[in-house]
């Protein structure tokens, strides 16, 4: 599919300046040029008490949590240079798990968080303090979501979908469920298959086959499950089979050049794996006495069929007309994408005060994202 108004598909052998920083992960923050702005609404980034929240797995509370951490990324080449210092705008406590934005010399606000992660830490420390439990729950039959969210050019999609192929300390959140997942089913009894989509202009369209756009969402009335079976679902059976599609859906991105990125995605993109494992019935014996003589029966159950959903959401970055200066096609994909984020931000702020009402139909974003948001996630 051609691309118009300076929008192009993003060549994932071609790296952006940003790539090579660790990034910000879920509420995202620019530490140059977003930091006066808010990057979740208010109430999404204010941690509500544990009890409105639920928990995640160790959290000894209510399962199906909404967790939200902060990622700093470091500077940039232009930063380096301009020697820009951020500390005058942004200080991170990450032992309060603590962010204060500095509006002057005098007053600040600040916002607590479920993590906050300093610029030096490693992919390896974002996977496994913010994403490995969902991961966990995802091998238990539970549905979870990994969403990067913040302004374009924070880094989301470093984070998200690093493949670390030069290193692979630089592996991304992607790469590392895959691998944790490989690792804990068997290949004989289970299975292990993705989908990977973009959603564009609130056209569904699948990354591992471009020519397929324009996909539909199915929701089963009686269980809420949601799919897109007119989508791409491959079986996955080795790393790097994984890897490679990673690849090929990254270079089918739709990315332009703006003046806070130079190849900003376009797009939301979302990867779906879905697991499968079969796990053994426990055996009964039981007891019959027939004429007198006892004899032991065994029972053989069938197999237990447990199913998983993850789903990573790399978020198209949000912008501010006047600072991306965006026009033309360009200022249309910028509406867009702001406009699923913020029926995003009220779903995850409903979900936060535990309403009787999340309004996940404002968007295709949001349906898509719908067995996500409740039931067994």
């Amino acid at each position: 599919m051609a691309a118009s108004g300076g929008t192009s598909y993003r060549n994932g052998a071609t790296s952006r300046n940003s790539l090579k920083l660790d990034k910000p992960f879920s509420a995202n923050s620019n530490p140059k040029s977003s930091l006066k702005s808010k990057s979740l609404p208010n109430s999404a980034l204010r941690r509500s008490s544990p009890a409105s929240l639920g928990a995640a797995k160790d959290d000894g509370a209510v399962p199906g949590r909404v967790r939200v951490a902060v990622r700093l990324r470091p500077r940039n080449t232009e930063e380096l240079i301009a020697d820009a210092d951020f500390a005058d705008c942004v200080e991170l406590q990450p032992e309060l798990k603590r962010l204060k934005l500095r509006k002057n010399n005098w007053d600040s606000d600040t916002y607590e968080f479920d993590e906050v992660l300093t610029e030096f830490a490693s992919q390896k420390r974002v996977y496994e303090v913010v994403a490995k439990p969902v991961v966990e729950s995802v091998l238990d039959g539970y549905n979870g979501t990994i969403m990067a969210y913040g302004q374009t050019g924070t880094g989301k999609t470093y984070t998200l979908g690093r493949l670390g192929e030069e290193d692979t300390a630089d592996r991304g959140i992607m790469v590392r469920a895959m691998e944790d997942i490989l690792a804990e089913v068997s290949l004989e009894t289970d299975s292990v298959s993705v989908s990977y989509l973009q959603l564009y202009m609130e056209s569904i369209q699948d990354l591992l086959d471009p020519a397929n756009d324009n996909i539909s969402i199915v929701e089963d009335p009686k269980t809420g499950d949601v799919s897109v079976p007119g989508a791409s679902l491959v079986e996955i059976r080795h790393q790097e089979s994984f890897v490679e599609l990673l690849r090929l859906g990254e270079a089918h991105r739709f990315a332009a050049n703006t003046k806070l990125n130079t190849e900003s995605s376009r797009s939301h993109a979302i990867l779906m794996v879905h697991v499968k494992r079969s796990l053994k019935g426990k055996d009964s014996t039981l007891s019959s006495d027939i004429g007198g003589n006892s004899h032991l029966v065994k029972t053989l159950k069938p197999p237990i069929v447990r199913k998983g959903k993850l789903v990573v959401v790399d978020l198209a970055g949000s912008e501010r007309i006047d600072k991306s200066g965006s026009e033309g096609h360009t200022l249309e994909e910028a509406k867009s994408i702001n406009l699923s984020l913020s029926a995003l931000g009220k779903c995850i702020n409903a979900l936060a005060e535990n309403s009787a009402h999340v309004p996940v139909r404002d968007s295709k974003l949001t349906r898509l994202l719908r067995d996500s948001f409740g039931g067994k996630t």
